[in-house]
Formats: structure tokens, sequence, C-alpha cells
């Protein structure tokens, strides 16, 4: 089947609480994934945000439908549930009650042997840009709105919709305490140390 794009741009989150946040730097989920990847799962009480949550479904509905015309099918083997979302559970695997919508966005773009990395804005809510130090340090908790795209894909024999991440608005930020390599900050002691050339390659700077 050629390529087919079906999709709806610029598409808006409520206010909602972040459940996993990948943002700041990407994430590489094994030795192959070069491009890595930005992600956000937002935690969404399906009772309160009721209207919101039959809209996405219902914007998959469409989407389907739009995808079986655009390549002349009656009916494909199709994603359950058809959007990027599942029930959410709490740590020893019990469900909450809550759903997870998932967004996500490559981090870095490959043509021709050569790569592009790709924005995904992080800002206030007066349109600020979040230094990446501080993005880095959002936690779960955090309440954020998320622009996406939603796409329509067909891959490996089944439709699904998923919600590429645009940008992120940080309504009230949750923070880490840090990250780990600064555990030691300030703290010296005898013994091992990099030569200065050493020292400028190390992925973590002098």
């Amino acid at each position: 089947m050629n390529r087919i794009f079906v999709n709806r741009q610029k598409q808006f989150t409520p206010k909602l609480r972040a459940f996993y946040l990948t943002l700041g730097e990407p994430k590489h989920y094994n030795a192959d994934d070069k491009l890595g990847s930005y992600s956000v799962s937002l935690s969404v009480d399906p009772e309160a945000n009721a209207d919101w949550i039959n809209q996405l479904e219902e914007l998959g509905e469409d989407l389907y439908t739009e995808y079986l015309d655009a390549a002349g099918k009656k009916k494909l083997q199709r994603r359950d549930p058809i959007i990027p979302m599942k029930n959410e559970e709490d740590r020893e695997g019990n469900e909450t009650g809550n759903v997870l919508v998932k967004f996500n966005a490559k981090a870095n773009r490959e043509k021709d042997g050569r790569m592009w990395a790709i924005d995904v804005p992080v800002l206030d809510t007066q349109g600020n840009r979040i230094p990446v130090d501080k993005v880095k340090l959002l936690s779960r908790g955090t309440e954020m709105k998320v622009s996406f795209d939603a796409n329509a894909y067909y891959m490996s024999g089944v439709f699904g919709v998923s919600f590429k991440l645009r940008a992120v608005q940080v309504i009230e930020p949750v923070w880490r305490d840090g990250s780990p390599e600064d555990d030691f900050a300030g703290l010296t002691s005898e013994g091992f140390v990099l030569d200065d050339e050493e020292a400028a390659m190390s992925d973590f700077g002098a």
C-alpha cells in the first residue's frame, strides 16, 4: 500500500498532569535508536475529562474513515484503542482509574546520512522558553498543556493514530531534586583525574 497522509494538525490538550515525561534531552531506547525521541504521557481522569476523551476517540474514527477512503479499502485491522491511550497503573501494577494519553516526537531527522535536530519547545505560561537545564528537572505531576498533531498510520498490517508532540506549556512545575551527576558537585577527593585532553572529550565536559 502506498504511503497515505491523513492527519489533523495543531490540536490541544486541557490542563493535565504528566505521568511520564522525557523532555530536554532525548531518550534512546536501544543502541540502534539513533534518532531518539521526546515524549509525554498525561494522566487523565476519564470522568472529569469525558468530553475531551470523546473528542479524541471521534478524531481517531474520522481519521480511520478518511484513511479507508484514500486507500480504497472497506476495512483494515486496527489498533485497540485506535488512539495512543491505555489504563494508568500505579507502581504495584494496580489500575488507578485514570488513563494515560501519550504524545511523542522523534528528536532527530536523518536524510542522506545527515542528522537534523527537531525542536520541541517547552514554554512557561507567558510563552518564554524554559532553559534546557530546567526542562530536564521537570518531574511527574507537572501540570501542563500539550499541542500535537494527530497522524494516521498503517504499520505491519495494523491501522492506528499517533499523537505527535509539537510543544509543551508548563502551568505548574514539579521539580526533581537534581541530576545524578550533581551528587558530587563541590566534593573533591584524592585519586583518579582525567587529563586535559580526556576531559575535553568527556560526554560530561571538563
